[in-house]
C-alpha cells in the first residue's frame, strides 16, 4: 500500500515564504503555475491509483493537504492558486467518492481558480486578442464562470447557505456580462451563461451553435440506430463474459476523475483517434468494423474523436464540464438505458433509450446524474463536427442547411 506524503515546508523563522520552500512529493514548488499543477497532479495521481485511495483516511489526508495548499496560496502564493483549485475540482469534487458534491472543496475550487485569474493577469480585459488566446485566457474565463454556476446551484439546490448560493450565482453572472463586452466573445449573441460553447471559437460569426442537434442533421445518429443491435450484442457478449473492467484498463483510459470512483464512469475504447483498440476489438469486432467504416470518426483528425461502449454506475454522476479542444461532437446510442439516468447539456435535460441515438455538443457545459439501480451503457461517440471541413478527410453529407457559412 501506499503512503500519502506528506507537505513539507521549509522556511527559516521571520522569512518570506517562496514557492521552492514548500515541497510535496519529493518536489519543490516554482513561481510556474503550469509546473506546479504538475506536481499536485502527479501526487494525487500517484495515490489514486492505488489502493490507498480505497481507504478513506488516506483521502482525507491528502484532502487536508490540499487544504493546507490553499490557505498558503491564498495568504502568501498565489502562484500555487490554479493548481490547488484544479485539484479540489478533479479529485474532491464528490463527497466520500460517492456522488454528492463536496460542497467546501467545490467552493475552494471557485476561490482559487479566481484568486489565480486576478494573480496571473488573465482577469484584464483590456489585453488584446491575440495575447489573451496565448495566454489561454478564454478557457480560465469559461472554466471560472461553469464553477461558480455549477456551485452555486448546488448550494441551492442542497438548500444550504442560500446567501452562498446567491453570491456565486452573481459572481457567475458578472463574469458572464462583463466577458461578453471582451471582442473575442462580443459576436455571439449569447444570452445566458448556459450558452457558452467552445466551438463558437472555430465557427464564423453568425454560425448558429445548438447544445442539442437534431438527428436529421448528422447522418451518423440514424446509422447508429440502424446497428444498434450489432452493438448491443458485441457489449452484451462483453458483459456475459465478465470482460468489461479487464479489457478497460487494457486499452486507453480516460480521466477518470470524472466521476466519483475510478471505476464509476468507464469508457471501454474501440476507437481512439483513428486506432482501433486491439483487446477490445478482438471481442466486439464486428462493432470495431462498423466504427472503422464511418470517415466522421476513423477519418478525422480532430482531437480525441472515437468510439467507446461506456457505463456509468447507479447512484454516481458526472461532474460539470465542457470540452476546450473544439470543434467535435458527440452522439449517444442507448444499448442498456434504466430508468434513472439524465444528463443536463446547456438549459436542456435528456435522457437515453435503447436502440435510439443523441446528438449534442459537448462543448457546452454538460453533466450526467444516475440516481438508478442498474448499470447504464451507451455507445458513446465523439466525431468530427457536420460543419468542420479542417479536420475531415471525407467532406460531410449535405451540410449546407446546418452550416450556413
Amino acid at each position: 500500500m501506499r503512503c500519502v506524503g506528506r507537505l513539507l515546508l521549509i522556511v527559516s523563522a521571520g522569512a518570506q515564504i517562496q514557492e521552492s520552500d514548500i515541497f510535496l512529493g519529493g518536489s519543490a514548488f516554482t513561481s510556474n503555475e503550469s509546473e506546479n499543477l504538475g506536481i499536485i497532479y502527479k501526487w494525487l495521481d500517484d495515490i489514486m491509483w492505488s489502493t490507498s485511495w480505497d481507504d478513506a483516511s488516506h483521502r482525507l489526508l491528502a484532502y487536508q493537504q490540499l487544504r493546507q495548499l490553499a490557505e498558503v496560496s491564498t495568504n502568501h502564493l498565489p502562484s500555487l492558486a490554479f493548481g490547488v483549485g484544479q485539484a479540489f475540482y478533479s479529485y474532491f469534487w464528490f463527497e466520500e467518492n460517492g456522488p454528492r458534491i463536496q460542497l467546501e472543496a467545490a467552493e475552494l475550487s471557485v476561490h482559487l481558480h479566481d484568486l489565480s485569474l486576478k494573480h496571473s493577469g488573465r482577469s484584464d480585459l483590456s489585453l488584446g486578442v491575440g495575447t489573451f488566446l496565448s495566454k489561454v485566457c478564454h478557457e480560465r474565463w469559461l472554466f471560472l464562470i461553469m464553477l461558480c454556476a455549477e456551485v452555486g446551484a448546488a448550494f441551492a439546490k442542497r438548500r444550504q447557505n442560500l446567501s452562498k448560493a446567491a453570491a456565486l450565482l452573481q459572481r457567475g453572472n458578472d463574469l458572464f456580462e462583463e466577458l461578453q463586452q471582451y471582442p473575442f466573445f462580443s459576436f455571439r449573441k449569447w444570452e445566458n451563461l448556459y450558452d457558452i460553447n467552445t466551438n463558437s471559437h472555430v465557427f464564423p460569426e453568425g454560425f448558429r451553435q445548438r447544445p442539442v442537434w437534431p438527428n436529421s442533421a448528422v447522418p451518423l445518429a440514424g446509422w447508429l440506430e440502424e446497428n444498434y443491435q450489432t452493438f448491443r450484442e458485441d457489449l452484451d457478449l462483453i458483459l456475459n463474459r465478465s470482460l468489461f473492467d479487464t479489457l478497460y484498463f487494457m486499452g486507453h483510459v480516460s480521466m477518470t476523475q470524472f466521476s466519483g470512483r475510478r471505476e464509476s464512469w468507464a469508457p471501454l475504447n474501440l476507437i481512439h483517434n483513428r486506432e482501433l483498440a486491439p483487446h477490445a476489438c478482438e471481442v466486439a469486432n464486428r462493432s470495431c468494423d462498423l466504427l472503422r467504416s464511418r470517415p466522421e470518426i476513423a477519418r478525422c483528425h480532430a482531437k480525441d474523436v472515437g468510439a467507446a461502449f461506456a457505463r456509468l454506475q447507479p447512484g454516481m454522476g458526472i461532474k460539470p464540464h465542457l470540452w476546450n479542444a473544439p470543434p467535435r461532437l458527440a452522439a449517444h446510442l442507448g444499448l442498456r438505458t434504466p430508468h434513472g439516468a439524465s444528463m443536463a447539456v446547456g438549459e436542456h435535460h435528456l435522457s437515453w433509450d435503447e436502440g435510439q441515438a443523441l446528438v449534442f455538443d459537448d462543448t457546452y457545459i454538460h453533466s450526467v446524474n444516475h440516481e438508478g439501480t442498474d448499470d447504464r451503457y451507451l455507445l458513446v461517440t465523439w466525431f468530427c463536427h457536420p460543419c468542420d471541413t479542417l479536420h475531415a478527410e471525407v467532406p460531410p453529407e449535405d451540410p449546407e442547411h446546418f452550416c450556413p457559412f
